[in-house]
């Protein structure tokens, strides 16, 4: 229990940490990385390099000091890392070998004495957060491993099918080496490891699950990733270089963007690869009812990267869920060009629904505004942002 000393002296720092935050969690990447080049199994350097990972880390960071008197609001921000930290295998002496780095750190950023007192609140405050993130996460490691075909850790699978879904995307369909296969709940993503080539380290990336549960294997559908300003993506191009028989290693599914079973309608807006977790949950409400009361909209580029045109238009013509296609430099679908006010208003139902979107972190942010625009509350628009911040910013 943290005393009220304790919270004012952090609390007391957000302004400081809000302004500085991004500074400080690169100096404590570079520490942590200088001392701990193990870790580099863990972290995404990717995102490292682009700084992703500290810019993300400093936002945690500083909504901690803000609401460290009311930790109540946190919880969803709690439960989404932890989910993500599950998929990383992320274990409890993980946390004394981070919290060490980060409180160096700060001393050495604003160049504080060994003995000051803001280094000693911080300290518990640090381990007061690590105790609540272990405990959730090893809640999650639980629950998965007693599960019918459950695991922990990670687990070898082989990769039994390999299918061209759209110009650069391709699905894989993923078998477990004993036959055992945990469900999982629509919507979730699996950790994927693999070690590239060359590669010093293994590389972990999450992967959205685009099959309906009980399936008898997991799909992964991915993008391969060629344009980014570093390099390639090392995991992507890896698995799209990849064939029938290779292995991958897999942490059980985990993630908090899922699919509500209620009676309100549903809708699904996808942009681009961003179409994988709200495939999943289309497949799994489709499996449970008739295509009244669905709809789901596809933004994409255009007709050569429309990812699983033949799958959904087959799922249209059995089930006649309404289905709309936006191409944004193209011909051919329901609406050339971005996805606006007055179309996503044409095509959303009548009535209250659940809204599950997902896609690029601008499409997002556009697509959250237009529907809080229509009238739409926030408890009944659900997204999933890739990447290691959960904030949509317009």
């Amino acid at each position: 229990m943290l005393t009220e000393e304790t919270i004012k002296s952090v609390k007391e720092t957000a302004p400081l940490l809000a302004e500085h935050g991004v500074n400080i969690t690169e100096l404590f990447y570079t520490k942590l990385f200088s001392n701990h080049p193990e870790l580099k199994h863990i972290f995404n350097m990717s995102n490292q390099a682009q700084g992703d990972q500290a810019k993300a880390l400093a936002e945690s960071v500083f909504l901690y000091a803000a609401h460290i008197d009311n930790l109540d609001e946190l919880r969803p921000m709690v439960k989404r890392i932890a989910h993500k930290h599950a998929s990383l295998n992320v274990l409890p002496e993980h946390y004394p070998i981070v919290g060490k780095y980060l409180l160096e750190a700060i001393q050495d950023y604003f160049d504080l004495p060994e003995d000051a007192i803001l280094l000693k609140h911080w300290g518990l405050a640090y381990e007061a957060l690590a105790s609540i993130f272990i405990n959730v996460e090893e809640a999650i490691y639980q629950d998965n491993a007693i599960k019918e075909g459950g695991w922990r850790g990670f687990k070898r699978f082989l990769i039994d099918q390999v299918v061209d879904d759209a110009e650069g995307v391709k699905s894989f369909h993923l078998v477990p080496d004993d036959s055992q296969l945990v469900t999982f709940e629509p919507g979730q993503y699996v950790g994927v490891k693999v070690k590239p080539a060359n590669d010093d380290y293994d590389e972990i990336r999450q992967y959205s699950l685009s099959n309906s549960p009980g399936e008898g294997h997991y799909r992964i559908t991915v993008k391969a990733e060629q344009n980014l300003e570093e390099a390639p993506g090392k995991v992507s191009n890896y698995l799209h270089s990849a064939k029938a028989g290779d292995e991958v290693w897999l942490q059980p599914p985990t993630g908090d963007f899922v699919l509500k079973r209620n009676g309100r309608s549903k809708v699904f807006i996808a942009g681009g690869v961003g179409m994988t977790p709200v495939m999943s949950m289309l497949l799994e409400t489709l499996k449970n009812s008739s295509g009244q009361g669905v709809t789901f909209i596809q933004c994409c580029r255009n007709e050569a990267h429309h990812i699983m045109k033949n799958e959904l238009y087959a799922l249209q013509d059995e089930h006649g869920f309404q289905y709309y296609v936006a191409y944004s430099m193209g011909a051919g679908g329901d609406y050339e060009g971005a996805l606006n006010r007055d179309v996503l208003n044409a095509w959303l139902p009548e009535g209250e629904a659940d809204i599950y979107f997902c896609g690029p972190k601008g499409f997002m942010a556009d697509v959250n505004r237009l529907c809080q625009e229509l009238g739409y509350e926030e408890e009944h628009l659900h997204y999933e942002v890739f990447g290691p911040t959960t904030k949509l910013e317009a």
